[in-house]
């Protein structure tokens, strides 16, 4: 085989290589110092926050939106933990100095691409699905009142209400009528259901979501809800 015959066969079979691997990405990673400093800061926020929770939540860099799939991996020197996504993105996160120290990866695996991190408050539902309404605007204020801690551009800032987020349309946890209002003695209503992200600014819009706006007086309503919601996030305007 003369010479010009053997390079091009040389590069045919490395061009081919390339073909079968390029199927196979490496998994994405993100440092577990820079979640953890993220993180730590609600931990440490001196001020109330017993109606709140902090998550870590997943985003795709090209989407604004985490894939379904994904998988999130804290690797440690002790070995692997897994830390289950909920359909959100989010994920409890943990704090740990040992990880910290040795600056251990987390690992991103589902072919997202690029993937980033946000620091994600939400109100912790409660087991019995009743919300007063009272309660829903201190944890609102809580919320804020964090936001102002971590933004000083976040002053000029309200509460508004708060956003239930439930399943994507035709998933078999999507029920009917997930928020129901009721008002003094008056029979509950349903309260209106569209799609959206689960926080205002999530590339995730396919949720169904139940907004809830504050009245302008004092207001005694009660929330009633059929289902566990997936999060109960601040509408901070």
């Amino acid at each position: 085989m003369n010479a010009p015959r053997r390079i091009a066969l040389l590069l045919a079979l490395l061009l081919s290589a390339g073909t079968s691997t390029a199927h196979a990405p490496a998994p994405e990673w993100l440092s577990y110092r820079d979640a953890y400093r993220a993180m730590v800061m609600f931990q440490k926020y001196g001020g109330p926050k017993h109606y709140l929770q902090n998550q870590l939540q997943l985003v795709s860099a090209r989407q604004g939106a985490v894939a379904p799939d994904l998988r999130l991996i804290l690797q440690t020197r002790d070995g692997d933990q897994y830390l289950a996504l909920d359909p959100t993105g989010r994920a409890a996160f943990p704090l740990s100095t040992a990880a910290y120290n040795e600056n251990a990866p987390l690992l991103v695996s589902g072919g997202a691409g690029p993937v980033g991190f946000r620091a994600r408050v939400s109100i912790v539902p409660r087991a019995n699905g009743l919300y007063d309404s009272a309660e829903l605007r201190a944890a609102c204020g809580q919320a804020l009142d964090y936001l102002r801690y971590t933004d000083t551009s976040a002053r000029a800032r309200a509460c508004v209400g708060v956003r239930f987020v439930y399943p994507h349309e035709g998933t078999a946890a999507a029920a009917p009528a997930p928020v129901r209002l009721r008002s003094g003695a008056a029979e509950a209503v349903a309260l209106p259901v569209t799609q959206g992200g689960a926080f205002p600014d999530d590339g995730q819009t396919g949720f169904r979501i139940v907004n809830y706006r504050f009245s302008h007086g004092a207001e005694a309503n009660q929330l009633i809800t059929s289902s566990t919601p997936l999060a109960i996030t601040p509408l901070i305007e």
